[in-house]
């Protein structure tokens, strides 16, 4: 009765009736993931078990808003996602980070030739084989996938296959969130894990793999290299390491490559901490003569990249120095400080720290951009225009070697994939793929939001009475074997023969299963946000390779 009162109140229909139920389910969802219990809370997943309980009272959505909803919503999301993991991709695939994917990889492809096994060898429908994958590893655009290419092999049973594998993720979603956490635990007692002791090894290993960005101040004292040119310099050209000032007599300047080395000259280096103590040791020696309090036509300026007519050139073809006598000293990107070598290419959003004259700093200031605002306001035709793309590449089809049939990545994966590429584009002209921190969160959680809802209420249709019917239980083991089996056995492996630092692992761990809830116990548990870097490196091929594993199993399956 007071359904039917409340829902009354929009005048019967569908659409504000449904956008009534699903705001509903997602605060209600919201705040039952806000709730702590032994310092942990489901967050946004809340929002799946309040839709589900909202679908089990009769709380229903009509289907074709509903179907709009739920993939307009996915878009959202992955896109955001897409964008969000896109910047470093190439850069994840590289050096340590192609050991953690081809790891992750691994655990993504065992656990989905276990559900083969599983589902081949017991009562489970084949239906249910992709949503008790996504389900185990908690992978919402695999779900999407699994359900898309059911729909696409049609028949008049399309309907309860969608909703068969709907089922099992709804069912599996659960212990998915905490396997990885008790995953990160066992791996812990089993090898009696020292946090501490890992953290300081972690730490050390890294001070030696990437030496933070310093300023060091020398005298030049005589020697081979006096009376030549800084250009000529072997150790100043592509090491990194950028004098920043000079002190000359009583006159402090920006030194150029055309600058002399002179006996008594004292320079202010920029770099990373082995390549000063090189160029230090070569020229002079160690001094202390504050030359960034002494008096003169120098000043240091942080400035932040917002025209895109310096984007994707290198600081050699900007040539700053010699067009204006500035000298670029550090490029934060991302939180991270880079070298700034003269093949750098700058980036929209990159942080600088410029040292010169007054004139020349705000000439590089109106080159640069230097508008905070503008990275505050989301552009909305980027936006659009990336949907359009991620649509047509979701549409295309892929032949699989072996099968008879081809395969798209949809929704949950064409999105994705532009946003991945745009992203490393950067831009077209005045077209710039980057989003606001703030806007990216919003986009991502709230196309999440409206996702899980959208599958919780579509699930949530006589839910304990399917349930009861379906085996919920079986669901249930067998979904925790597949999200706790093939992540342990694999971190075992790395552990022993890779000798994996325990930091590392736990946030490989949380992001071969690309798991939040994993992550932020990982993080406390590290005491640090090394497992932070460790999960954005691999997170990327871990939200793309299990939306086609989904797809492999429906057809494998049928």
């Amino acid at each position: 009765m007071l359904r039917m009162q409340l829902l009354g109140e929009f005048g019967g229909s569908p659409v504000s009736q449904g956008l009534a139920v699903l705001s509903l389910a997602v605060t209600f969802g919201l705040a039952l993931g806000a709730i702590r219990f032994r310092g942990m809370r489901l967050g946004i997943s809340g929002v799946l078990f309040a839709a589900l309980i909202f679908g089990q009272f009769g709380w229903t959505v009509e289907s074709k808003v509903l179907d709009f909803l739920r993939d307009f919503a996915l878009i959202l999301f992955v896109y955001a996602l897409g964008l969000q993991v896109g910047p470093g991709f190439v850069s994840s695939l590289r050096q340590e980070g192609l050991r953690l994917n081809v790891l992750s990889l691994a655990v993504i492809v065992l656990g989905a030739l276990l559900t083969a096994g599983i589902v081949r060898f017991t009562w489970l429908p084949k239906a249910t084989a992709s949503g008790l994958y996504a389900g185990a590893y908690t992978t919402t655009p695999g779900l999407a996938a699994g359900q898309d290419a059911l729909r696409h092999m049609g028949g008049p049973d399309a309907p309860s296959r969608v909703a068969r594998a709907g089922l099992a993720y709804t069912v599996t979603y659960p212990f998915g969130i905490i396997g990885p956490i008790l995953v990160i635990v066992a791996l812990r007692r089993m090898f009696r894990v020292d946090v501490a002791a890992e953290r300081a090894a972690l730490a050390a290993a890294e001070q030696v793999k990437r030496p933070p960005i310093e300023a060091v101040e020398f005298e030049v004292v005589p020697g081979e290299y006096v009376g030549r040119r800084l250009r000529e310099h072997p150790l100043l050209r592509g090491k990194g390491v950028v004098l920043s000032r000079l002190l000359r007599g009583n006159t402090v300047a920006v030194p150029t490559g055309d600058t002399e080395i002179l006996a008594g000259d004292v320079y202010r280096a920029v770099g990373p901490r082995n390549r000063l103590a090189e160029v230090v040791g070569a020229i002079g020696k160690p001094t202390d003569a504050g030359l960034g309090t002494i008096a003169g036509d120098v000043r240091r300026l942080d400035l932040i990249v917002t025209r895109t007519q310096v984007l994707r050139r290198s600081l050699n073809e900007l040539d700053l120095i010699r067009r204006a006598g500035v000298t670029v000293v550090r490029v934060n990107r991302a939180g991270i400080d880079l070298a700034p070598k003269a093949s750098l290419k700058l980036q929209f959003g990159d942080r600088v720290t410029v040292v010169g004259p007054e004139m020349g700093l705000k000439l590089v200031e109106e080159e640069l951009g230097n508008c905070p605002d503008v990275l505050n306001r989301p552009q909305l035709v980027p936006i659009f225009l990336g949907i359009v793309l991620g649509v047509v590449v979701g549409s295309v089809p892929l032949a699989i070697p072996g099968l008879h049939t081809s395969i798209r990545i949809g929704l949950a994966g064409g999105p994705m994939l532009a946003a991945i590429a745009l992203s490393q584009l950067g831009n077209i002209g005045s077209v710039v793929w980057y989003m606001p921190v703030a806007a990216n969160g919003l986009f991502r959680d709230f196309g999440l939001a409206v996702f899980l809802a959208c599958v919780g209420l579509q699930a949530g249709d006589h839910f304990l009475q399917n349930l009861a019917h379906s085996g919920g239980a079986e669901l249930v083991v067998w979904g925790a074997l597949i999200t706790v089996l093939p992540v342990l056995l694999v971190g075992i492996v790395a552990r022993l023969m890779m000798k994996m630092n325990f930091v590392t692992l736990a946030g490989w761990v949380a992001g071969a299963m690309t798991s939040s809830p994993a992550l932020m116990f990982a993080n406390e548990v590290a005491g640090s946000d090394t497992p932070a870097t460790v999960y954005a490196a691999v997170a990327p091929l871990g939200l793309l390779v299990p939306i086609l594993c989904a797809q492999l199993l429906v057809l494998l399956m049928s």
